[in-house]
């Protein structure tokens, strides 16, 4: 196997035990036919799942059950038994690079292949067509890399002529396509309209054209240009060739029956290969088309030419872009000046009406002060109407309200009287009660509070004795907070006199002690008299 993973070889090798078959198959994907040894087991070997195993007795191959090919699982036989050959029973893949390939007007190409295939060894009662000696004919007559070496032959014999069956235009063309990926390719050429659906149901074989049978010309042109007219697609045919891009009407129908070419070549090809390697064994599945390589030059004119279609939808575009610029300037300056005209029309009709209903306006103004006048002097014509009606009623009503007010006024004055007299009366006869129950209530509280005064008179001593106290207390109090206060000892005046003398008499000498109290606190005590305490600060 190559660096980039292709499948470009079939190889076949030893193995050590049939246990790394998976891990062998595995790894490698070129490795289709494995030889493995034989483990030393008396008693019996085993055959891995998904290979066609051979097995061989004193180194001849025996069958099992009439079938060259012996089933998975574990065999319960001597050790002159082994299997001999391991076949994968799974698809392979074989890459082939056919180079340098002619086309039909010599141009040379290189086309990358793939094979998916497998060995036909399956039971026919499981797969219809196989045969299990398929196997055994591959392993001896076949050989993987006998194979390798046919199928490299045989692809480049039909690679070669296929190629050159075709133009180099044709050849991207050559791929695998459904029939119904076909008809929808082919379909929208001949009609006109692009990306019709196909039904799967409708899709038909398309075959392959001959080399002598295969035209560029086709009478379908016409048709297909006429079609194209009457197109239901709600783009026009110039604005799509401005959106897509022209290009000659040959080549679309060039492309399409490129694809129709090459549409089947990959099962013409399946078929051709299966019609040779079927009897030796090998069924060849699928056929893909990698890669096509045409030489750079040629890449190149493709992609100029494309890319010259590009640039003049490009020119065409931008023409039709400055010309709608254009007629856009011209229809808007047409529009304001239309829509400038029906202003100034409109305005005009509006002043004339305006004018209409200006006049409107003051007739309805001057009957609306008529209706008003002739109101107003009705209203003057009731009002007094009803204002003399109002004075004679409120006469009438004033002198029945006197008359009702003066009776009442009797009535209430009467009344009054009476109830006075009788609030009088109440009011003496309340009041000596009160006088009488006020009496005897300060008779009881003068008795109680004598008593209480009994019973208060020591707690009211104490009380008193309780504040002199307090007040002496304030009073010392001050005396202590006064720095020129003298606090005499227990000799009475004599020892305050003294010591006052002494004070003076010392307040002229020098300072032989830090103050004159420590000094007079010195005297007092060599003298043995110590009864006078001096507070100063």
């Amino acid at each position: 196997m190559s660096g980039n993973n292709r499948s470009d070889n079939l190889i076949s090798k030893n193995l050590s035990s049939v246990a790394h078959a998976t891990d062998a198959f595995g790894e490698d994907g070129t490795l289709i036919v494995a030889r493995p040894a034989r483990y030393c087991n008396p008693v019996y070997f085993t055959v891995p799942e998904g290979y066609y195993a051979l097995v061989t007795r004193f180194g001849a191959e025996v069958d099992k059950d009439n079938s060259p090919v012996w089933p998975s699982g574990i065999n319960f036989k001597g050790p002159w038994y082994k299997v001999s050959h391991l076949v994968t029973k799974q698809s392979f893949v074989f890459n082939t690079s056919i180079q340098e390939c002619k086309t039909k007007d010599n141009v040379s190409c290189s086309i990358d292949i793939a094979l998916v295939m497998r060995v036909r060894g399956e039971d026919p009662s499981i797969h219809e067509g196989d045969d299990p000696m398929n196997v055994r004919k591959f392993v001896h007559e076949v050989t993987a890399h006998g194979l390798a070496q046919q199928i490299r032959d045989a692809e480049a014999e039909a690679v070669r002529k296929l190629t050159r069956s075709v133009y180099h235009t044709e050849v991207f063309g050559l791929r695998s396509v459904s029939g119904a990926e076909l008809v929808s390719t082919i379909h929208p050429v001949i009609s006109g309209v692009d990306g019709s659906e196909v039904p799967l149901g409708s899709a038909v074989p398309v075959p392959l054209p001959s080399d002598e049978s295969y035209d560029h010309v086709s009478p379908v042109v016409g048709d297909a240009r006429h079609n194209n007219e009457e197109t239901s697609d709600d783009i026009h045919q110039f604005e799509r060739a401005d959106l897509v891009g022209e290009h000659d009407e040959v080549d679309k129908l060039e492309a399409a029956f490129a694809t129709e070419r090459g549409s089947n070549v990959t099962d013409a090809m399946r078929a051709r290969l299966n019609a040779q390697f079927m009897p030796q064994g090998i069924e060849i599945l699928d056929v893909i088309i990698e890669k096509i390589k045409l030489p750079q030059y040629i890449q190149q004119q493709m992609t100029k030419k494309t890319l010259v279609i590009s640039q003049n939808a490009e020119q065409r575009m931008q023409h039709k872009f400055k010309m709608q610029q254009l007629n856009q300037k011209e229809e808007e300056t047409t529009l304001l000046q239309t829509h400038g005209e029906r202003k100034k029309e409109a305005i005009e009709e509006g002043n004339e009406m305006a004018l209409s209903k200006q006049n409107e306006l003051n007739l309805n103004r001057a009957e609306g002060r008529k209706a008003i006048a002739d109101i107003q002097a009705e209203n003057e014509i009731s009002k007094g109407m009803i204002y003399a009606k109002g004075s004679y009623s409120v006469e009438s009503i004033g002198l029945k309200s006197k008359m009702e007010v003066d009776r009442i006024t009797l009535e209430a004055e009467s009344k009054s009287e009476k109830d006075k007299t009788e609030a009088n009366f109440n009011a003496k006869s309340i009041e000596s009660k009160s006088e009488l129950e006020s009496a005897n209530l300060i008779a009881t509280g003068d008795k109680l509070v004598y008593n209480a005064h009994g019973k208060v008179a020591p707690m009211i001593r104490t009380l008193n004795n309780h504040l002199t106290k307090k007040k002496k207390l304030e009073v010392s109090s001050s005396l202590a907070s006064n720095s020129n206060v003298i606090i005499t000892g227990i000799s009475g005046g004599d020892a305050a006199n003294k010591m006052i003398l002494a004070d003076a008499a010392l307040a002229n000498s020098s300072n032989q002690f830090t103050s004159r109290s420590d000094m007079i606190s010195e005297i007092a005590v060599a003298s043995g008299k110590a009864k006078v305490r001096l507070v100063t600060q």
